[in-house]
This record gives structure tokens, sequence and C-alpha cells, in this order.
């Protein structure tokens, strides 16, 4: 992966939290806050905001983007476009394959243009062509 082109999304961190990262990856993904994103995913009277691909797919058609199901993959080179990667130990990034940007909310900073991650499922997302 090459990196070719500015970010095409937002940085956010979850630092020094260590949950809400399938939040702030759609944060990062469809520009909304963190509260709007996490408003439409039921917790029950959970404190923690863990997520599973049910919940990040739920709010994605929610918002009117059409997915499949995620993939099983261990390597990066297989995803293409724009993906939300599930990786190893639980935690969800977003990876811009088209321009070589991996956004981990885990980091401080970002986008980076190397992880060393390791993927286990993902899932294409379509963007439109007005997203950068």
């Amino acid at each position: 992966m090459n990196q070719s082109q500015p970010n095409r999304f937002p940085f956010h961190t979850q630092c020094p939290r260590d949950d809400g990262c399938g939040v702030f990856v759609l944060q990062m993904l469809t520009g909304m806050s963190y509260d709007e994103v996490a408003a439409m995913i039921d917790w029950g009277d959970k404190s923690a905001h863990y997520t599973t691909w049910n919940d990040l797919c739920g709010v994605l058609a929610e918002i009117g983007l059409s997915v499949e199901a995620p993939i099983k993959t261990s390597r990066w080179s297989d995803i293409q476009g724009v993906a939300i990667v599930h990786v190893q130990r639980d935690h969800f990034m977003l990876c811009d394959a088209e321009n070589g940007l991996f956004y981990d909310p885990a980091e401080m900073e970002g986008p980076g243009v190397a992880s060393d991650r390791v993927p286990t499922s993902y899932l294409t997302v379509p963007i439109g062509p007005n997203h950068r």
C-alpha cells in the first residue's frame, strides 16, 4: 500500500480509554460525533462500550450504507478500498487501503502508514465519490 493522497478521514483516538474502538472507527468513517454513534448502539446498562460486528453493521445499515458480512482474513493485502478491520486482541480499526493508511483508535496520533496488528476479519464499506 502506497500513501498517495492526504488523510481521507478525520482521526480520533480512544486513548486513554480502553473501550469504544468500534464507535471511534464509525466516528472517523461517518463524521458523526461519538455520542451520535454510541446512541445508535444498545449496550443496555453497560458503562463500557465494547462493540461487535453486529453493532457496527447495525449502525452502518441505519445510516444507509449497504454492507455484506465480514470476511475472514489474516493478511492486510486481502483488504481493498476502505474497510473496518477487526484485529487480534479484539480491536477494531479503519483501513484506507487505497491510500495506504491505518486509522487505529488505540494510537495517540494517526493515521499511520503501517500496522503491526494482525487482521482477523474485515468489512469493505462503500464510500461515495464525494468523500475525499
